[in-house]
């Protein structure tokens, strides 16, 4: 019976890789593709239907939309036209905008990536040189950082994309033409140190080159060894996140303190966004997944990261299994045109879209709540719960070897070794299916290895009494 359901799995996967990467789909193992049903239902904030808390049509124009935070039931946006910041409540209606036109000094200049921390906001002030901190009480700018002490910005202006605040108040930047890696600020905007560098793999050619050239010649190709990152997170353990659209094999990374990248990958493929790209259907736009933003969730137990390219959301829990994909690229309203920036609000997914000029609303449909709430209980150690979720998860699609893998999971913390193995077989889970093995195999020494040794002792025994017998038989004899 096992093996007749592997097999029909299987066949479904396989016909399942022809379809369109347009269509629902996921990635099962070997990379096959696998077909899935909608993850979101997707709803819009653009300058059509935008209201303010007072009921009042079009209080602003949404224009060039750089980045999206959630800090205490709000959501940030940051502007670029308007060189604002927009804040909205949790019905997504329109509440205010910073700077005010009266804060000469906070005037925003193509302002990038934004934080809220401890009822601060920080703002990558792109043409304006600096991170701009703003108190969300008085509305004021109270502080800026500029101009960090390191030499190479004695030949290079200081351009921040990113930042990110760690529960220290440190603050960690991604800057413009900066190949070091991360920037990290202390709290009264003193520049620390880079970490985490970010380096991008060479030709058999280039490498060649490099291996033949000078010390000076080296140095000098420093900087296209290197590639920068496009956009970071942090979680409340203050491990950073990160996301590099040039670093297609790797663009994802989890930075510990010391800038070593921790990112667990124990899924069916990579932490890449799609690990098969399609090279014969011309509607599909070709290449690998450009990861332009990455964004944690509270939890700690998922992440998301976004495709520029292909315009899509890729799902993953903390150890790297692909759980869903999302969101599609195109001139719909339903589609993403210009993606720039992600962010989990509560189980929604926010996305800005500087296209469209709009705010997309991601809202998880029954089966991706049903995942989202196994892989929750799994983490919590609520073994069964994460079992019977991940049941209700299979009744809704069958093809979703995860499932399988996770009430295999379940079952090896449980001490089931025998069912763990069973349903981590059918989930392709070989990493836990050994161990679930070994301890299967433990356990049956256990039991029976004492049997064994008794049986062993016992023929020994007899062999040793025969010995001496005809031993003793012998000398009689003589």
């Amino acid at each position: 019976m096992k093996k007749t359901l592997i097999f029909v799995l299987t066949l479904t996967v396989v016909l399942a890789s022809q379809l369109n990467l347009k269509a629902a789909y996921n990635y099962a193992y070997w990379d096959q593709i696998a077909s899935a049903e909608s993850m979101h239902l997707l709803r819009n904030v653009d300058n059509s239907n935008i209201v303010d808390t007072n009921g009042l049509r079009n209080p602003i124009t949404l224009g060039d939309l750089r980045d999206v935070f959630v800090y205490e039931n709000k959501l940030y946006v940051s502007d670029a036209t308007s060189n604002q910041i927009h804040i909205f409540n949790n019905a997504f209606e329109y509440e205010s905008s910073l700077p005010e036109a009266t804060d000469e000094l906070g005037q925003l200049n193509s302002p990038q990536g934004i934080y809220v921390f401890k009822d601060q906001l920080y703002v990558s002030d792109y043409n304006n040189n600096r991170i701009a901190i703003f108190s969300l009480i008085t509305k004021r700018l109270i502080q800026e950082v500029k101009n960090p002490n390191d030499v190479i910005f004695d030949n290079l202006e200081f351009k921040p994309l990113r930042v990110a605040v760690d529960r220290t108040g440190r603050m960690n930047v991604i800057a413009y033409n900066v190949f070091e890696g991360v920037m990290e600020f202390d709290q009264e905007g003193n520049f620390n140190r880079y970490f985490g560098t970010n380096t991008i793999r060479l030709s058999v050619l280039d490498a060649l080159i490099y291996r033949f050239s000078t010390k000076e010649q080296r140095d000098k190709m420093a900087l296209k060894l290197q590639s920068s990152f496009t956009s970071l997170d942090i979680d409340s353990d203050g491990y950073i996140y990160t996301a590099s659209k040039a670093e297609f094999w790797q663009p994802v990374k989890k930075l510990n303190f010391k800038g070593r990248d921790v990112l667990e990958t124990k899924g069916y493929v990579g932490v890449v966004g799609d690990a098969k790209t399609q090279d014969t259907d011309t509607r599909t736009t070709q290449g690998p997944s450009q990861i332009i933003d990455v964004t944690v969730h509270s939890s700690k137990e998922r992440f998301s990261i976004l495709d520029q390219n292909r315009g899509r959301i890729f799902t993953y829990d903390k150890e790297g299994n692909l759980l869903y994909i999302s969101a599609n690229k195109g001139s719909l309203q339903n589609e993403l045109s210009g993606p720039t920036s992600i962010a989990y609000f509560d189980e929604l997914i926010i996305v800005t879209d500087n296209i469209s000029k709009s705010i997309k609303i991601f809202e998880p449909v029954m089966f991706a709540s049903l995942v989202n709430e196994a892989v929750s209980s799994y983490h919590d150690m609520d073994y069964d719960k994460a079992k019977e979720t991940w049941q209700e998860v299979l009744k809704l699609n069958s093809n979703y070897f995860l499932a399988y893998a996770g009430i295999g999971r379940a079952e090896l913390r449980e001490g089931n070794y025998k069912e763990a193995m069973k349903n981590l077989e059918l989930g392709y889970d070989y990493y836990n299916y050994s161990k679930a093995y070994e301890q299967h195999r433990n356990n049956n020494l256990a039991i029976y290895l004492p049997y064994v040794l008794v049986g062993g002792f016992v023929l020994f025994s007899v062999g040793i009494v025969r010995s001496v017998k005809q031993a003793v038989k012998r000398e009689g004899d003589e």
